[in-house]
């Protein structure tokens, strides 16, 4: 699904402005709930990007470094660093995996889970707060877009499919 300069010139006025505003949104909101979780990522002195390789390797036990590097969308090496760092603080495991001994795969420890767990909370706890902030129909709105969400979001993180 390749999107040429043609197709984006044809975008509805709709679309564009769609587009932009979802940027805007999803950034305020991203940058909300970052606000919201600093304590818990400062409890363990973490970068951004050392707090969002945790919640992936929750999310996906036993992941090869090469394939969280996909998943987030950055260069291996990089992600090879943030396992040095995390490893020394004691966050994160790696192991040979069983299929290629060439290739390492990440566990978490103890300490992580409960730590994304905390986090995880904490961020529910921001979304419900803000919920209930909305009037009950906007409430159904946003719960009736989630599906759209989700689709857009598997849009997001399938890179394969935009152009170079």
């Amino acid at each position: 699904m390749e999107i040429s300069s043609s197709t984006a010139a044809q975008a509805s006025p709709h679309t564009a402005s769609l587009t932009s505003e979802l940027a805007k949104v999803l950034g305020r909101i991203g940058r909300g709930l970052r606000y919201h979780t600093r304590a818990e990522r400062e409890a363990l002195d973490l970068t951004h990007s050392e707090a969002e390789l945790l919640r992936l390797v929750d999310r996906a036990p036993g992941i090869r470094v090469q394939d969280a590097a996909v998943e987030l969308g950055v260069a291996s090496n990089s992600v090879s660093t943030l396992v040095k760092q995390l490893n020394r603080a004691g966050l994160v495991e790696r192991a040979t995996d069983p299929l290629d001994g060439r290739a390492v795969c990440l566990r978490l420890t103890p300490l992580a889970r409960e730590w994304v767990t905390q986090v995880g909370n904490a961020r529910e706890q921001a979304i419900q707060r803000a919920l209930l902030e909305l009037d009950a129909e906007q409430r159904e709105t946003l719960e009736a877009a989630v599906p759209a969400m989700k689709r857009l979001a598997k849009a997001l993180a399938n890179k394969s499919s935009w152009p170079q």
